[in-house]
């Protein structure tokens, strides 16, 4: 009788703590993928898969994994939920994802302006204001973010100017385990890139030079040249064209990027081509001077203009945009060629 109770009472022994086991590791799966835990996961990504937040069917895990970044090694999440941005919200929309809110500026000409619907713009970016959103990882460009908002989230910092535009986006794929979507949308770019420079060294374009200008006024900025914004990290970066000699020394011995030029010089800083943007609703002062019919790009019809309302496809410089950017260059090159 005695061997009978007892072997009963081991196997309930057995069975209770088979229960607890399970119980036990069923709450270590939700603590893992729950976006509001604090506590930070130092083991790798189980195996364990979600759906990922665009809807797809891939697979991601939960958990958190180690990235490299320019301020160090940084502890993200497998699988990033709540995602606020600052400036690349161009990327994070490319890379399929939908950030919780974003500080930027939305326009209706850029190629993911739907992406914007329902997502609240931040206007101040402080700690208090970032925290309403519970962010579970911040994509900023900012150096001074990583102290000032690593205690709400882990920080992801990656520094304007650091690596090309193409990299970036390969980086933050890594960082949010969007390797895939990040490839297919440089490899979509990077074809469309090499077939636009077949065309622009042919016999019509080969050794052109090329200027990016905006008239602001005279009794404003001037004319104002561009060497990153408006196009010009696609143009000059990318495609690899040249700016007229003068731009180039002035940039070169100035350092500026950006910088107004008044209307008695701004003729001599016209390449062979030029990006010629216009501001919504106004006339350009400079176009109706007589140094601007005497301007030989003016002469022989090679002004590319930009209307106004246009501001938003040249506004960011992600692959998204630099993509719609050149589809939209090259349409106009290719008839001012005809």
């Amino acid at each position: 009788m005695k061997k009978k109770i007892g072997s009963m009472l081991c196997m309930l022994l057995a069975s209770f703590v088979l229960l607890a086991g399970c119980g036990n590791s069923g709450n270590s799966a939700n603590s893992a993928s729950s976006a509001n835990s604090n506590t930070p996961q130092a083991s790798p990504p189980s195996s364990d898969a979600v759906a990922s937040p665009s809807g797809s069917a891939e697979a991601v895990p939960y958990g958190t994994r180690k990235l490299s970044t320019a301020l160090g090694e940084v502890e993200v999440p497998a699988n990033p939920q709540r995602i606020i941005v600052n400036w690349y919200v161009g990327d994070v929309f490319t890379l399929g994802l939908k950030p919780v809110a974003y500080s930027g500026w939305a326009q209706e000409t850029m190629p993911f302006f739907d992406k914007f619907e329902g997502i609240p713009a931040i206007e101040k970016w402080e700690p208090e204001e970032l925290m309403k959103y519970d962010p579970d990882l911040i994509i900023t460009y900012d150096p001074q973010d990583f102290e000032k908002l690593s205690k709400i989230a882990p920080v992801v910092v990656v520094p304007e100017g650091d690596i090309k535009t193409t990299e970036r986006l390969a980086f933050l794929g890594e960082a949010t385990g969007r390797q895939t979507e990040a490839k297919n949308a440089i490899q979509t770019f990077e074809s469309k890139l090499a077939k636009a420079k077949e065309k622009l060294t042919s016999d019509i374009f080969r050794d052109k030079t090329f200027s990016i200008l905006q008239d602001w006024g005279g009794d404003s900025y001037g004319v104002m040249y561009e060497t990153g914004s408006r196009g010009g990290t696609l143009l000059y970066e990318y495609l690899g064209l040249k700016k007229p000699e003068k731009l180039q020394q002035l940039v070169d011995s100035s350092g500026k990027g950006r910088d107004s030029l008044s209307y008695e010089v701004a003729s001599q800083y016209f390449g062979d081509y030029v990006l010629w943007f216009l501001t919504e609703g106004k006339d350009s002062e400079y176009a109706q001077t007589d140094i601007w019919k005497s301007i030989p790009a003016v002469r022989d019809g090679h002004i590319v203009e930009i209307p106004g309302e246009y501001v938003g496809l040249f506004y960011y410089s992600d692959v998204m945009s630099m993509t719609a950017q050149l589809d939209h260059i090259m349409d106009k090159l290719l008839a001012l060629s005809k």
